[in-house]
Protein backbone atom coordinates (compact mmCIF):
# COMPACT_ATOMS: atom_id res chain seq x y z
CA UNK A 1 0.00 0.00 0.00
CA UNK A 2 1.37 3.33 -0.89
CA UNK A 3 2.00 6.07 1.88
CA UNK A 4 -0.38 8.90 2.00
CA UNK A 5 1.31 12.06 1.15
CA UNK A 6 0.09 13.38 4.34
CA UNK A 7 2.23 10.98 6.23
CA UNK A 8 4.88 11.27 3.81
CA UNK A 9 5.34 14.99 3.83
CA UNK A 10 5.22 15.05 8.15
CA UNK A 11 1.76 16.71 7.73
CA UNK A 12 0.42 14.76 10.24
CA UNK A 13 0.27 17.45 13.26
CA UNK A 14 -1.11 20.19 11.34
CA UNK A 15 -4.12 17.87 9.63
CA UNK A 16 -5.05 16.88 13.01
CA UNK A 17 -5.15 20.97 13.73
CA UNK A 18 -7.01 21.82 10.73
CA UNK A 19 -9.54 19.36 11.54
CA UNK A 20 -9.92 20.37 15.57
CA UNK A 21 -10.57 23.29 14.11
CA UNK A 22 -13.58 22.50 11.93
CA UNK A 23 -12.27 22.56 8.61
CA UNK A 24 -14.14 20.78 5.49
CA UNK A 25 -11.68 18.35 3.75
CA UNK A 26 -11.96 20.63 0.91
CA UNK A 27 -10.19 23.55 3.09
CA UNK A 28 -7.67 21.38 4.61
CA UNK A 29 -6.58 20.34 1.45
CA UNK A 30 -6.17 23.80 0.19
CA UNK A 31 -4.43 24.99 3.18
CA UNK A 32 -2.02 22.06 3.37
CA UNK A 33 -1.49 22.46 -0.36
CA UNK A 34 -0.14 26.35 0.10
CA UNK A 35 1.36 25.63 3.03
CA UNK A 36 3.47 22.76 1.95
CA UNK A 37 3.73 24.20 -1.47
CA UNK A 38 2.65 20.44 -1.99
CA UNK A 39 -0.56 19.06 -3.81
CA UNK A 40 -2.61 17.49 -1.67
CA UNK A 41 -5.95 16.46 -2.26
CA UNK A 42 -9.23 16.35 -1.25
CA UNK A 43 -8.75 12.27 -1.75
CA UNK A 44 -5.63 11.90 -0.22
CA UNK A 45 -6.96 14.31 3.47
CA UNK A 46 -10.23 11.39 3.37
CA UNK A 47 -8.43 8.74 2.92
CA UNK A 48 -5.45 9.82 5.91
CA UNK A 49 -8.52 10.11 8.51
CA UNK A 50 -10.24 7.04 6.97
CA UNK A 51 -6.74 4.92 7.74
CA UNK A 52 -6.65 6.96 11.51
CA UNK A 53 -10.32 5.97 12.53
CA UNK A 54 -9.88 2.01 11.20
CA UNK A 55 -6.44 1.77 13.49
CA UNK A 56 -8.40 3.23 16.34
CA UNK A 57 -11.23 0.88 15.25
CA UNK A 58 -8.55 -2.06 15.70
CA UNK A 59 -7.49 -0.78 18.78
CA UNK A 60 -10.36 -0.67 20.56
CA UNK A 61 -11.65 -4.06 18.96
CA UNK A 62 -7.88 -5.73 20.45
CA UNK A 63 -8.80 -3.95 24.02
CA UNK A 64 -12.54 -5.11 23.80
CA UNK A 65 -11.13 -9.15 23.37
CA UNK A 66 -8.69 -8.75 25.52
CA UNK A 67 -10.96 -7.29 28.46
CA UNK A 68 -13.29 -10.70 27.21
CA UNK A 69 -9.99 -12.70 27.86
CA UNK A 70 -9.84 -11.40 30.98
CA UNK A 71 -13.24 -11.53 32.23
CA UNK A 72 -13.13 -15.62 31.40
CA UNK A 73 -9.95 -16.14 33.36
CA UNK A 74 -11.58 -14.19 36.24
CA UNK A 75 -14.50 -16.90 35.89
CA UNK A 76 -12.65 -19.61 35.37
CA UNK A 77 -10.21 -19.24 38.38
CA UNK A 78 -13.83 -19.00 40.62
CA UNK A 79 -15.14 -21.90 39.15
CA UNK A 80 -12.04 -23.59 39.46
CA UNK A 81 -11.88 -22.62 42.89
CA UNK A 82 -15.28 -23.79 43.83
CA UNK A 83 -14.46 -26.99 42.51
CA UNK A 84 -11.63 -27.40 44.81
CA UNK A 85 -13.77 -26.06 48.10
CA UNK A 86 -16.45 -29.07 46.46
CA UNK A 87 -13.58 -31.81 46.54
CA UNK A 88 -12.51 -30.30 50.45
CA UNK A 89 -16.36 -30.92 51.68
CA UNK A 90 -16.26 -34.35 49.74
CA UNK A 91 -13.62 -35.39 51.51
CA UNK A 92 -14.68 -34.05 55.19
CA UNK A 93 -17.95 -35.85 54.47
CA UNK A 94 -15.92 -38.99 53.45
CA UNK A 95 -13.88 -38.61 56.85
CA UNK A 96 -17.04 -38.02 58.81
CA UNK A 97 -18.69 -40.97 57.70
CA UNK A 98 -15.80 -43.42 58.26
CA UNK A 99 -15.52 -41.36 61.79
CA UNK A 100 -12.44 -40.35 60.59
CA UNK A 101 -12.71 -37.22 62.48
CA UNK A 102 -9.11 -35.58 62.44
CA UNK A 103 -9.52 -35.80 58.61
CA UNK A 104 -12.70 -34.35 58.60
CA UNK A 105 -11.64 -31.05 60.09
CA UNK A 106 -8.59 -31.00 58.78
CA UNK A 107 -10.62 -31.06 54.94
CA UNK A 108 -13.06 -28.26 56.74
CA UNK A 109 -9.55 -26.35 57.63
CA UNK A 110 -8.81 -26.84 53.44
CA UNK A 111 -12.57 -26.14 52.77
CA UNK A 112 -12.64 -22.88 54.72
CA UNK A 113 -9.13 -21.84 53.71
CA UNK A 114 -10.07 -22.05 49.74
CA UNK A 115 -13.62 -20.04 51.00
CA UNK A 116 -11.81 -17.31 52.19
CA UNK A 117 -9.41 -17.39 49.24
CA UNK A 118 -12.53 -17.10 47.46
CA UNK A 119 -13.81 -14.80 49.06
CA UNK A 120 -11.29 -12.40 48.75
CA UNK A 121 -10.73 -12.61 45.01
CA UNK A 122 -14.44 -12.05 44.99
CA UNK A 123 -13.79 -8.50 47.03
CA UNK A 124 -11.21 -7.73 44.14
CA UNK A 125 -13.76 -8.43 41.03
CA UNK A 126 -15.81 -6.12 42.92
CA UNK A 127 -13.79 -2.65 42.41
CA UNK A 128 -15.44 -0.63 40.68
CA UNK A 129 -19.22 -0.36 40.05
CA UNK A 130 -19.51 1.58 36.69
CA UNK A 131 -19.52 -1.15 33.84
CA UNK A 132 -17.22 -0.68 30.85
CA UNK A 133 -18.76 -1.56 27.83
CA UNK A 134 -17.51 -3.74 25.25
CA UNK A 135 -18.72 -4.59 21.39
CA UNK A 136 -21.73 -6.50 22.29
CA UNK A 137 -21.88 -7.31 25.86
CA UNK A 138 -21.03 -5.57 29.49
CA UNK A 139 -18.67 -6.85 31.17
CA UNK A 140 -19.86 -5.78 34.26
CA UNK A 141 -23.40 -7.97 33.37
CA UNK A 142 -21.40 -10.88 32.57
CA UNK A 143 -19.60 -10.39 36.35
CA UNK A 144 -22.87 -9.78 37.96
CA UNK A 145 -23.96 -12.75 36.35
CA UNK A 146 -21.35 -15.08 37.18
CA UNK A 147 -21.59 -13.63 40.46
CA UNK A 148 -25.25 -15.11 40.41
CA UNK A 149 -24.21 -18.04 39.80
CA UNK A 150 -21.14 -17.92 42.17
CA UNK A 151 -23.60 -17.50 44.81
CA UNK A 152 -25.54 -19.89 43.94
CA UNK A 153 -22.94 -22.52 44.07
CA UNK A 154 -21.74 -20.97 47.49
CA UNK A 155 -25.29 -21.79 48.86
CA UNK A 156 -24.83 -25.37 48.03
CA UNK A 157 -21.41 -25.59 49.35
CA UNK A 158 -22.92 -23.92 52.82
CA UNK A 159 -25.15 -26.55 53.04
CA UNK A 160 -22.84 -29.13 52.60
CA UNK A 161 -20.16 -27.48 54.97
CA UNK A 162 -23.06 -27.60 57.90
CA UNK A 163 -23.62 -31.09 56.61
CA UNK A 164 -20.13 -32.26 57.33
CA UNK A 165 -18.72 -29.48 60.05
CA UNK A 166 -21.03 -31.21 62.94
CA UNK A 167 -20.01 -34.37 63.55
CA UNK A 168 -22.11 -35.12 66.74
CA UNK A 169 -25.07 -34.54 64.56
CA UNK A 170 -27.19 -37.69 63.91
CA UNK A 171 -27.41 -38.17 60.45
Amino acid sequence: MRLNNIIKFNLETRTKELKDQGKTLDEISEILSVESKLKITKSTVFRYFEAKDREAIQVIEKQDKLKARVVEAEISTIEKRIDIIDKFLDIAKDAKDHKDYRSAVQALKGATEAQDSLDARIGKLKGKESGTNVNIFNIQEAMNGAREQLSSRISGIAAKFEEVRDPEQPD
